[in-house]
């Protein structure tokens, strides 16, 4: 069973086609005078698929590269979600962070008797709060 090129190997290999229809113009020019008209017709032919073959090889490397990096750009995708909802966990989780703060900074206050501190951590909780 034969192996897939990949693009770059496809493109090799309408190069190779493409340097194959150049040796054989050389050829049809150089002996443009012994050939025969059926001879002249067979090489156009001939040149005429080459060329066609070398088209299409061209056209599928350049769609297996869109594919290719195509793919990559859903892997890339995917990541990047799986980041935001990372991203969105550890905002909650911070938000949460600093809600402890808070309170802890409130029984702080409480324990020392501090009306001042006492009155901002409660409006600091209550405000953490609403805002969630």
């Amino acid at each position: 069973m034969a192996d897939i090129l990949n693009p770059r190997q496809l493109i090799q290999l309408a190069q190779s086609l493409t340097r194959f229809q150049m040796a054989i113009t050389d050829f049809e020019i150089r002996q443009y005078a012994a050939l025969n008209d059926a001879q002249k017709m067979e090489l156009e032919e001939t040149l005429t698929v080459l060329a066609t073959a070398a088209g299409r090889l061209y056209a599928y490397s350049v769609q297996l590269a869109f594919e290719e990096a195509e793919e990559q750009l859903l892997q890339i995708r995917a990541a990047a979600e799986g980041l935001n909802k990372f991203l969105k966990t550890a905002r909650k989780i911070q938000e949460v962070l600093d809600i402890v703060e808070s309170v802890a900074s409130l029984a702080d206050a409480i324990i020392s008797h501090d009306l001042e501190g006492i009155t901002m951590g409660i409006d600091q909780v209550i405000q953490m709060v609403g805002n969630n």
